[in-house]
């Protein structure tokens, strides 16, 4: 004879990734100088790192998609994707020097 029960399960959200179905979602953050002059970031994924490149000339919120680095589909062997927004952060203070710098770069542009 077979008795039935229900399990209740709380998931908290992580801290890294927003999950939608299969897919998974992440801010990170990368340097004006990064996102002007390209470059590499190390990204979490649920597997652990991954070496991503940076083109030259990045926007803030550029979505950037890893095929198969999402979640395990259950019934397949298959994985959803994650979608990395990369978001460049400017810096608020700037010394003499940088502010110099910026200036002389925005007499080119």
């Amino acid at each position: 004879r077979f008795d039935e029960f229900d399990v209740t399960l709380d998931v908290k959200p992580d801290e890294h990734f927003k999950r939608d179905g299969y897919d998974l979602y992440e801010d990170y953050h990368i340097s004006f100088v990064t996102a002007a002059l390209g470059g590499t970031a190390e990204v979490p994924t649920i597997e652990g790192k991954l070496k991503l490149k940076i083109r030259p000339g990045t926007q803030s919120h550029t979505l950037v998609r890893l095929r198969g680095e999402g979640v395990q589909h259950l019934q397949s062997r298959g994985k959803g994707d994650l979608y990395v927004r990369l978001i460049v952060d400017v810096p608020e203070k700037l010394t003499r020097e940088q502010k110099d710098l910026l200036e002389q770069l925005k007499t080119f542009s």
